[in-house]
């Protein structure tokens, strides 16, 4: 039996075309929920990707407990939930006894599931999908690079997205099979854009930016959430803007909510779902992110991005200049926004890279290797 780790959107984003695979060959498996978004807020997002809902909720939310609690208190609750978390994970291995324990990507839920699988057994396999991807900056600008990092000190099966997370494995000797897949996001856009059309309500808005923004690090920085105001003021297409809860409760905080929402070229939002999100993002001009999971979204849809970090874990679109780094410099992004706007230099790269991402096939290869697995 294989047990899939989720507990965040992202997660459950991208473990979804393996997970129906899985359920199409009738593999065995179970659904895990580390409860990180909380698990009302899972088996929200299952449902609308057509998941079989969670089997396993380990309960506690972490995002209610930060929300509930401010940044002052994160140190704490970060170690109650992870300690926790840890235990009820390994009371679960012990009693389902999987072949396969499969965790996706860098959040705090990967090390900790990686360390109590081995806690529980030396003979559960455990398998890394986004395996090998670093940003080289051990602790900049929050612990995903020592995420990443410490679960493939573990990972027996390392499913490698892009060549260059191959060569970060094979500099670190690290152990276990390394398997160059590609990257299921090229079939998970590809099964939304087809199974899901364009919702109505956006589409009155015409040459428009779609912004995503929720990185605790940047949010409870009010510096950043300025410059990002500067930003929208002298944007010189419509935004789309969708705020979680806590992003809205900032900007309210900063008193930058309600001049947000004066600006007639700005349309602040609720969260959107992921389904009419992939959508907006198609038709935008360019978006403005802070997530790595847009990175590959815009990538595959060819579509402009301006990325508010200083370091990316996904080298081959920084290098190829699909994906800018701009930090929150409000000239960098406005910068980037005219040559959108333009078509320059930028523009016309990103709409004439081929996909770095794979072909299509990510999916089926990674699923051929854990049926194999399955067998032994």
């Amino acid at each position: 039996m294989i047990i899939f780790i989720i507990g965040t959107r992202s997660e459950a984003i991208k473990f979804s075309t393996i997970i129906r695979e899985c359920e199409r060959r009738n593999l065995p498996f179970k659904i895990l929920n580390t409860g990180q978004h909380g698990q009302e807020e899972m088996i929200k997002w299952v449902n609308k990707l057509e998941l079989p809902e969670p089997e396993i909720n380990l309960g506690t939310s972490l995002r209610k407990l930060w929300t509930e609690k401010g940044v002052f208190g994160s140190l704490q609750i970060f170690s109650y939930w992870s300690s926790t978390t840890f235990l009820k994970l390994i009371s679960v291995f012990r009693k389902e006894k999987p072949k396969i324990v499969f965790y996706q990507g860098d959040t705090i839920a990967v090390p900790i599931t990686a360390l109590a699988a081995r806690m529980s057994s030396k003979g559960i396999l455990l398998a890394h999908r986004e395996s090998g991807m670093r940003s080289h900056r051990l602790l900049e600008p929050v612990p995903e690079e020592f995420n990443r990092r410490l679960a493939d000190k573990f990972t027996d099966i390392h499913f490698c997205p892009v060549k260059s997370a191959v060569r970060n494995l094979l500099k670190e000797k690290a152990h276990g099979e390394i398997h160059y897949v590609g990257d299921p996001i090229v079939e998970i856009v590809e099964y939304v854009l087809k199974k899901f059309k364009n919702p109505r309500k956006f589409r009155k808005h015409k040459d428009f930016v779609a912004i995503s923004i929720h990185r605790f690090e940047n949010i409870n920085n009010k510096l950043k959430m300025l410059n990002l105001f500067k930003v929208l003021e002298n944007c010189p297409f419509n935004v789309i803007f969708p705020l979680n809860e806590n992003t809205r409760r900032k900007f309210e905080r900063y008193k930058l909510l309600e001049k947000m929402e004066n600006l007639n070229h700005v349309n602040i939002t609720n969260p959107i779902p992921y389904v009419e999100w992939i959508n907006i993002v198609k038709n935008a001009k360019a978006i403005i992110t802070d997530s790595g999971g847009l990175q590959e979204e815009a990538h595959v849809m060819k579509i402009p991005c301006i990325l508010t970090r200083n370091v990316s874990e996904w080298e081959e679109l920084v290098d190829a200049g699909v994906s800018v780094l701009t930090g929150f410099n409000v000239e960098k992004i406005l910068g980037c926004l005219e040559d959108v706007k333009n078509k320059g230099s930028f523009y016309k790269k990103v709409k004439k890279t081929k996909c770095l991402l794979g072909d299509g096939k990510a999916t089926e290869r990674i699923v051929d290797i854990l049926e194999e697995k399955l067998k032994v």
